[in-house]
């Protein structure tokens, strides 16, 4: 029994043949002559030229991304470090302001000037609520 196919013109089929016919393989193959380099009988890497270029350029693609990823860890280590080496210095920053503040350091400050703190305590000031 027959099986029942599409037939197509034979000057169609041949065209499509022609046209698949490795064009980039023929112009390196004239270009750079590598049927002298894999010899005339082993026709296969010129023949798939174009699988070996892309997957060429697939494992180029990769490795780059592979250093541009190790770039930003380290780079990210080095902020790492930079915040911290901030965040402590803020710290020693912001205790010397804050003890900087209290009165026994202002007593201490300015007695190199020739003034003293008072000895007696503040008196408090009341105010009775009929007086005001």
């Amino acid at each position: 029994m027959a099986k029942n196919t599409f037939k197509q013109p034979e000057r169609v089929a041949k065209q499509k043949k022609q046209r698949r016919k490795l064009q980039l393989a023929t112009w390196l193959n004239d270009f750079i002559g590598l049927d002298r380099l894999f010899g005339e009988d082993n026709a296969w890497p010129i023949r798939h030229i174009d699988r070996i270029l892309w997957v060429t350029a697939l494992l180029i693609l990769y490795i780059g991304l592979n250093h541009n990823a190790e770039r930003l860890v380290r780079r990210i280590q080095r902020t790492k470090i930079q915040v911290d080496e901030l965040r402590s210095q803020f710290t020693v920053l912001q205790a010397d302001y804050n003890r900087s503040g209290k009165q026994s350091e202002l007593n201490k400050r300015v007695a190199a000037l020739g003034l003293t703190g008072s000895q007696t305590p503040p008196h408090k000031i009341v105010v009775k609520s009929d007086e005001h």
